[in-house]
């Protein structure tokens, strides 16, 4: 049950910072419709034991409540562009072949072979077919038998009871999406808004310019936690607060039972609150081109005024990234172009709206163990008005103690990620070193309410029979 939300602080302003709502009403360009919208559900306060963290007994219940009966992406159409191309898709010890079976048709089948369980794929690759590595059994595309070396020494296997088995598969702003549960509700039921809130984005029509899969040391929820507030930025992020609003930024949550949608926005151009009455709206502004124009331009421009410093940067931004990109942003708002626009469906999808940062990212138990876990990156570009589509980029493994800015197409992004990632193993060490799984974390009551939210729903599926 969701809580009054009537008396709930919604962010903190100072007189160079204003909170997001109002920084919305006063941009050059005014900010969509959608991002005027405000949730349906705040969440009632709670407290969450360490244990859920770290305990195995917990991670499998999550794996039989959650991971067996969710909608979670699992790739992008642009992964599979040609008939017979597949990848492996993993979430802790269970494993999926991701197919395109046909043009406009993608499968997701068991990837243990019905012979004697031999993994069938190990990575991205195409065939007309699936076969064993071991012993050559063979399936067709849509999964049904094939072949048989010594067909004769199998009298007992007939064809229509070894079909690969297969779970349901969704497409959605061009994301493969599967869910192992047979009884399953259509994954349109889960996306809730965002199909109205990116309808003018254009989801579907981008490419992976560059993405990693990251192994850390953290358990998945950790791990995607700081992903869900701006708290962390005053200590985490020191070197972006002079451009980052913080305690200005909104969240928002949409719950209707089935779909949970949260979303923050956190305005760039704009001084963190932290830094008082008398922080520079001017140096904000610069800082922020400063960081937008690296790599792109030899000379950054300077920044007018005070007052029209976001506007500008926003103008500056609209101009460079439409000749980069070849597309047309003239009617993109300030907010568009420079704010960090960040939706999460449950359990781990964030895709992110606008042209500020157009990331999205996921985060899956790895094999196992609880304390550990993977988190993939993509920064999906829009696909050029005229020319080709760009291929998509492969996904760049990295090991856990190696650092995501060993990948230079990120630019700037690689060392906040960086930062954030450096938390996630002293979390999870601190967690663990207590004497008592029982001792609960605590969780502010607007900036973390994403948080708070996720673990309403949480146990809503982990109560679920």
């Amino acid at each position: 049950m969701g809580a009054d939300f009537k008396n709930v602080v919604k962010g903190f302003a100072t007189a160079a910072s204003p909170v997001m709502a109002d920084l919305l009403i006063h941009d050059t360009v005014p900010g969509e419709p959608v991002l005027r919208e405000t949730g349906n559900h705040f969440p009632a306060p709670r407290k969450v034991p360490f244990g859920v963290y770290y305990d195995p007994e917990f991670a499998k219940l999550e794996m039989e409540k959650v991971w067996k009966k969710s909608w979670q992406p699992a790739g992008r159409v642009e992964d599979l562009p040609e008939i017979g191309d597949r990848k492996l898709y993993e979430v802790g010890t269970l494993s999926f072949i991701i197919v395109r079976s046909g043009e406009h048709e993608f499968r997701a089948l068991q990837n243990a072979c019905l012979h004697r369980g031999t993994r069938l794929c190990s990575g991205p690759s195409i065939s007309n077919s699936i076969k064993c590595p071991f012993h050559a059994w063979e399936w067709n595309l849509d999964g049904s038998l094939k072949n048989i070396p010594s067909r004769w020494d199998f009298p007992d296997v007939k064809n229509e009871n070894y079909h690969l088995p297969e779970v349901k598969v969704g497409l959605w702003g061009g994301f493969i999406f599967i869910n192992p549960d047979p009884n399953a509700d259509p994954l349109e039921d889960y996306l809730g808004v965002l199909p109205k809130h990116f309808s003018r984005r254009d989801a579907e029509d981008r490419y992976t310019f560059v993405g990693f899969r990251k192994k850390l040391r953290a358990n998945w929820k950790l791990a995607q936690e700081a992903f869900l507030e701006a708290y962390h930025v005053m200590e985490t992020h020191p070197n972006i607060m002079s451009y980052n609003s913080d305690t200005g930024a909104c969240y928002d949550i949409w719950d209707d039972g089935k779909a949970h949608i949260s979303r923050s926005i956190t305005a760039s151009a704009v001084p963190s609150g932290h830094l008082g009455d008398d922080a520079s709206r001017l140096q904000a502004a610069q800082d922020s081109l400063n960081t937008f124009a690296k790599g792109l331009v030899d000379e950054v421009p300077k920044i007018k005024s005070a007052e029209t410093g976001r506007g500008e940067v926003a103008q500056w931004r609209r101009d460079m990234m439409s000749k980069v990109w070849d597309v047309d942003l003239s009617q993109v708002s300030d907010s568009g172009m420079l704010d960090a626009n960040e939706y999460f469906m449950f359990p781990n999808f964030f895709p992110w709206w606008g042209e500020g940062l157009p990331l999205s990212y996921t985060f899956l138990p790895y094999e196992d163990d609880p304390n550990q876990c993977i988190a993939e990156f993509r920064l999906l570009f829009p696909i050029p008005e005229h020319g080709p589509r760009p291929p998509a980029a492969e996904l760049i493994e990295i090991d856990f103690d190696t650092p995501i800015a060993s990948v230079p197409p990120l630019g700037f992004i690689a060392s906040v990620f960086d930062q954030d990632f450096s938390n996630a193993p002293l979390v999870q060490k601190g967690l663990r070193s207590t004497t008592n799984g029982e001792q609960l974390i605590t969780l502010g009551r607007y900036q973390e309410c994403r948080i708070t939210g996720f673990y309403e729903v949480l146990d809503r599926w982990l109560a679920k029979k």
